[in-house]
């Protein structure tokens, strides 16, 4: 047989229903005709007392029956006995008023059993009309076997209207709407209406059933940063916490699937207002609710230049190539201080300097706004290709061919004994390379020695030699050496 409560088909010989653990309940079918013969009994008690001879009994043998006698005794009794036959057809009337509901649910079940599922919707129904008022507990018991007659009977459309009376939560208790939502949601899987299911987990305040079925739920897609005024280029993201499509727009209309479809990152660089609106989609082709920011971008003047050479050591000659936007100019320094209108303009790649050095780039647009600065730092080391005694024979034949030097040893024409030249270490020119220096000594005919005050610098790549000096803040710089 089928569970009269949701419809399933239970096996023979099992008293509860494995669905929904209703009890089943073997009742004898309801007879008419032992109503109608009650009714027959009570209506000949009536006529009975219609009848006044019945009250009239005979005398005991030898006395005669006296009507006049009798009669005052007559209409007190006939009172009385209508008295009696009142209160039992009250009692029984208010008898059958709080047994009709049951008496029709009976029925119900007893045509359900005969496969008469119309008049089994119907018996429900009168059951249902009968019910006291607030009696929510038998309310929702009805409801549930009229849904199962009801799916049973192909009625698909009002046993699902029976469900949704079942979820009405100012009526029935959680576990009642529950049950219903959820049986409601499996009807709609099956017909795969998916904006069904949506609608009723909207409606529902139950949490469990939300989280139970979460996946038909498209919450709406954050938006980050959350609007606001700037200054400067703005990167917005869009993000959802599922699988599933976001679209987006930037003038304030209402996205839908046909609008800009999100695939990354978005980028506000242009002066103006963008009223951003993004919708998620799920796989179930759910909408969710619109997600809305506003943006406001100042005039942030351009982009900041592209330096093709990053900050870094070089070994190799080098050139530094910078890019802009189209319109602007590139200013840039190479003394470390921050580049203005009045700074060098970039109209070619920058040979790197040998050694360290420091270039500040900026942009500026035809109305004059700048971008920030981009500072680059390199160092320029060439390989060492001189040694020490190399460089020091490099300034000997230098001084020699300038006929400062009368010999390899060193004489000078005029003085006593000979200059010598002595290492003192590597020095670092600022955008020149890496140099030895050399201290020149006069070496005296007794053997002491003292410094002449002229410093020399031997390029340890290329051997080039220089007189080394000092600029006005006291940093080394270099001299040709034809200058001495």
């Amino acid at each position: 047989m089928k569970c009269p409560n949701c419809g399933n088909k239970i096996p023979e010989g099992h008293l509860y229903c494995g669905i929904c653990g209703k009890e089943i309940n073997f009742v004898p079918e309801f007879d008419p005709e032992v109503e109608n013969k009650i009714n027959e009994s009570l209506s000949g008690v009536a006529d009975d007392l219609k009848d006044e001879s019945i009250f009239y009994t005979k005398k005991l043998p030898g006395m005669v029956a006296n009507k006049a006698e009798l009669k005052p005794f007559v209409l007190p009794l006939i009172t009385g006995i209508g008295i009696i036959v009142a209160v039992i057809v009250v009692l029984l009337f208010m008898k059958d008023g709080r047994n009709s509901t049951l008496n029709l649910e009976e029925q119900a079940e007893s045509y359900y059993v005969q496969g008469k599922l119309p008049e089994a919707i119907s018996a429900i129904d009168s059951a249902i009309l009968n019910l006291q008022e607030g009696d929510s507990e038998k309310k929702s018991e009805l409801l549930f076997k009229k849904y199962g007659y009801q799916k049973e009977a192909g009625l698909s459309e009002d046993a699902i209207a029976t469900l949704n009376e079942l979820t009405d939560a100012d009526t029935f208790d959680e576990v009642t709407v529950a049950t219903a939502t959820e049986q409601m949601i499996l009807y709609y899987e099956e017909s795969e209406d998916y904006n069904g299911i949506y609608e009723l987990l909207k409606k529902t305040s139950i949490q469990s059933v939300k989280d139970k079925y979460s996946m038909y739920i498209p919450y709406a897609p954050e938006i980050a940063p959350d609007g606001g005024d700037f200054d400067e280029t703005v990167y917005v993201r869009i993000t959802d916490a599922e699988s599933g499509d976001i679209y987006y727009t930037i003038n304030g209309n209402d996205p839908d699937e046909n609008s800009i479809h999100y695939d990354d990152e978005l980028v506000l660089e242009e002066e103006g207002d963008y009223n951003i609106r993004a919708v998620f989609i799920n796989k179930y082709g759910l909408k969710s609710e619109i997600s809305k920011s506003f943006f406001h971008l100042e005039n942030i003047g351009p982009e900041e230049p592209v330096i093709m050479e990053d900050s870094g050591d070089y070994s190799q000659a080098t050139m530094i190539v910078a890019v802009c936007d189209p319109g602007c100019r590139i200013l840039y320094t190479s003394d470390g201080t921050d580049p203005t209108e009045e700074s060098n303009e970039y109209t070619a790649p920058i040979p790197m300097p040998v050694g360290t050095s420091t270039y500040k780039f900026i942009t500026i647009d035809s109305e004059g706004k700048m971008s920030p600065v981009v500072e680059k730092n390199y160092h320029l080391s060439y390989t060492t290709m001189v040694s020490v005694d190399q460089a020091k024979q490099s300034i000997i034949s230098i001084l020699l061919k300038l006929d400062i030097l009368l010999d390899a040893n060193g004489s000078v024409r005029g003085e006593e004994g000979h200059y010598d030249y002595v290492y003192d270490g590597d020095i670092e020119i600022a955008g020149s390379g890496v140099y030895y220096k050399f201290v020149e000594t006069h070496v005296y005919n007794d053997g002491h020695t003292s410094d002449t005050g002229l410093l020399y610098a031997v390029n340890t790549h290329d051997g080039k030699v220089n007189r080394l000096g000092y600029d006005s803040s006291g940093n080394y710089t270099l001299i040709t050496i034809s200058n001495r």
